[in-house]
This record gives structure tokens, C-alpha cells and sequence, in this order.
């Protein structure tokens, strides 16, 4: 029995250190505060800060970490810095490789310019800067001038929900912006819903010098709030919304 929780601490203490080593590689503490709460995509409570930085680095919407008193904050692209002083100590992390995306929603200028599409069946490509019919089925909401959606109900796990888009000839919700978020909260309130992400703690990401590995796999959801969150695939939800542009 000693020798079995020796062997147990043993690993514990090279799991944790193979962890700080792959968050120091990925992650640089900053100085300079984080603003504003309009890129906020997730606030929860967590003890362990590595649990919270490992958060950022499986969501893809996810630029700036602020770990302070437990409370652990993901942010996007978008977040407006305040730099620091001397005197504040440094909470903010910055995700070291981020594929940075265009911002849509700031392109809204650009669909006024070019006239809006007033024929309700069609919306403005940003693509091809013109109006394009939205596919059977699908509709554009005035909310979001730039994209169609298509949504069902009926529980399905993540797999299912993207299975069910591809049928479609289209892909999972993905909100990459604010207005898209809002959008979410206001036309599904109290719901949740896989997103365009997913998310393979496989042996490439986690890889133990002694052979262990983590095996778990997990994908994005947006919920009630419009604040998103990592859950296990196999979870069912009673929304599923697919959207092309």
C-alpha cells in the first residue's frame, strides 16, 4: 500500500509538470489588464490556474487568459488592454499561437455601403461582396445580415449535431463574434448548442514520459448566457443549429 501511493504522488508530481511545461510553452503572461467584458466568452470558478489556461488552449475563440482569486476569464480577440503600472501584478496570459480571424460583425460598414439585400431569402456574402440566395431551408435573420441559419430540435450529441449540418451541406453555429453571441441569447433563450469546434485531448497534445495519456474528448458549447464552455461530446442537447455563408 505505501509503495501504491508513492507511485501515485510520483505521478502526480510529473503530471504537473509536464503540464506547466506545455502552458509555458504556450502561454505568456502579459502586461496589461483586460477592459472590457464584451469579449468575455467564459467566466468560471476554478482552483487550479492550469486547469483554467487549459480552458483557452482547447477553445479556439480564445485569445487572453485572466487568472485572479480562483476566478478564471477567457476573452477573444476583440478585448480592449489597459496596460499595467509597476505596482499591479500580472493576471493575464496571451494564447502564444492563435489563428487570428477577420472580424464579420466589423464589416457591417461595408454591407451599408454596397445596399443590403432586399429580397428576405438572401443575404450578403462577405465572400463574393453580393447578395446570394440562403440555401432550402435556411434563413437570414436581420440580426445577422451576413449568414443563414438553419436550426432543430431534438437531443443529439456533438457528433449527431454535426452530422446532422453536413446533411445540410452546411456547419455547426459558429459564433466568432459578439453580435453573433447576442444574437444566440436572444433567439434561443435558456438553450444550449454545440458549436463549430471540438476539441482531441489525444496523445499528440498530452504525451506522458511514461506512457500515460489522456484520452477524454470534448466540444465547445454556447449556452444561455452566449458565454461558451468545453463539455463531453457524448452529452445531448435539444438544439442543433447549422448555418453557411
Amino acid at each position: 500500500m505505501k509503495y501504491y501511493f508513492v507511485g501515485l504522488f510520483g505521478l502526480s508530481l510529473l503530471i504537473f509538470s509536464h503540464t506547466s511545461n506545455l502552458y509555458s510553452e504556450n502561454f505568456g503572461l502579459k502586461n496589461f489588464t483586460i477592459a472590457d467584458s464584451d469579449s468575455l466568452i467564459l467566466e468560471v470558478a476554478l482552483k487550479n490556474k492550469f486547469l483554467c489556461l487549459q480552458k483557452c488552449f482547447f477553445n479556439p475563440y480564445c485569445l487572453y487568459v485572466r487568472y485572479e482569486n480562483n476566478n478564471c476569464s477567457l476573452f477573444t480577440q476583440d478585448a480592449i488592454k489597459n496596460d499595467l503600472n509597476s505596482t499591479n501584478v500580472k493576471t493575464v496570459y496571451e494564447k502564444k499561437k492563435f489563428n487570428f480571424q477577420e472580424e464579420e460583425a466589423g464589416n457591417s460598414n461595408q454591407i451599408e455601403s454596397n445596399g443590403t439585400c432586399l429580397n428576405s431569402s438572401e443575404f450578403w456574402s462577405l465572400k463574393t461582396n453580393s447578395c446570394l440566395p440562403c440555401k432550402p431551408g435556411f434563413i437570414k435573420y436581420s440580426e445577422v445580415l451576413f449568414l443563414c441559419y438553419h436550426y432543430q430540435s431534438g437531443l443529439k450529441n456533438y457528433t449527431g449535431s454535426k452530422a446532422y449540418c453536413i446533411s445540410k451541406s452546411s456547419f455547426l453555429f459558429k459564433p466568432k463574434t459578439k453580435i453573433e453571441r447576442n444574437f444566440f441569447v436572444q433567439k434561443f433563450p435558456l438553450q444550449t448548442a454545440y458549436i463549430n469546434s471540438t476539441t482531441n485531448e489525444l496523445e499528440n497534445i498530452f504525451k506522458l514520459p511514461i506512457g500515460y495519456s489522456f484520452d477524454s474528448v470534448y466540444s465547445l458549447v454556447i449556452g444561455p448566457k452566449g458565454l461558451l464552455n468545453d463539455v463531453f461530446n457524448y452529452k445531448l442537447f435539444n438544439l442543433t443549429i447549422c448555418q453557411h455563408d
